[in-house]
């Protein structure tokens, strides 16, 4: 059975670490997901992963002019029913561009079509996060300043554009049921403890109300909120964190948040939770 993947979200949203990190998981096989089959081509992850092993975060791939998709086969138990997974390595500006001016390419629809999740990424203190602005005030300080640029689509409008072509293009699960999109809130490890305890969706209320509301009223579509640690800390601030991932590998390192029954958010450590989720695993 084969059942593509989109990975989606804006520029800095922590997609190109994920899929680096997710394959280590993969590999290893002690999670919800395992790889069935080693992968035809695995140089786009293991470039992500030596990254991560030295150290230091991946480099954003917005600017890259090939892409490099991933596929690789993966399964629930040893010897079960095998699904092939397919992830597109699309880059978060052309998902910027396709949310600013509704311009997809037919590849990529194509994709979009034929896939039956997604994961839709978010980072925390992104560096390419854009907020609206009093215009009013802002306007005439900015021409004070000299600097009156525009700074483009604000970050949760461009989200709820990216849900939107989500719910229009993508399948229904093989089983019948609506497809699935996991929300990531990646780099969930920086905040707080209080924070942490409300979990990632009272974060989305708080930063991005209209994706917030958008999210309570989609009906075409499955949601499921995840907070995302790669690494278990911040390898550009972490100094610890960064010491441990060189000396000790990636083993044990990382979680995802997820809801329990009781509406606590608790660690856990299979990263391969979202994707499991989105195929309905």
């Amino acid at each position: 059975m084969s059942r593509s993947i989109v990975l989606v979200g804006g520029p800095d949203s922590g997609k190109t670490n994920f899929v680096g990190r997710v394959w280590h998981a993969l590999d290893a096989g002690t999670g919800r997901l395992h790889a069935a089959e080693q992968p035809v081509d695995i140089r786009f992850v293991l470039d992500v992963a030596d990254h991560l092993y030295s150290g230091n975060f991946a480099p954003r791939s917005e600017h890259a002019e090939d892409r490099r998709d991933f596929e690789v086969v993966v399964a629930a138990e040893k010897g079960g029913d095998q699904t092939t997974i397919v992830i597109p390595d699309v880059s978060g500006e052309l998902w910027l561009n396709a949310a600013e001016h509704g311009e997809v390419s037919t590849s990529l629809m194509e994709e979009m079509r034929a896939a039956s999740g997604a994961l839709l990424f978010v980072r925390v203190n992104s560096e390419a996060d854009v907020r609206p602005l009093d215009w009013v005030t802002s306007k005439q300080l900015l021409e004070r300043l000299g600097n009156h640029e525009d700074q483009g689509m604000p970050t949760q409008v461009m989200l709820c554009e990216l849900l939107r072509f989500l719910e229009v293009t993508l399948s229904e699960q093989p089983n019948g049921g609506k497809p699935r999109v996991s929300i990531v809130v990646s780099a969930w490890d920086i905040v707080d403890s209080e924070i942490f305890a409300r979990g990632p969706k009272a974060w989305i209320e708080r930063e991005y109300p209209l994706l917030a509301g958008r999210l309570g009223d989609i009906e075409g579509i499955d949601l499921r909120v995840f907070g995302l640690s790669v690494v278990g800390g911040d390898l550009k601030v972490d100094e610890a964190c960064r010491d441990d991932v060189q000396e000790n590998g990636l083993d044990g390192r990382g979680w995802v948040a997820a809801e329990d029954d009781d509406g606590n958010w608790q660690k856990d450590p299979d990263l391969t939770l979202p994707i499991a989720w989105a195929v309905g695993s």
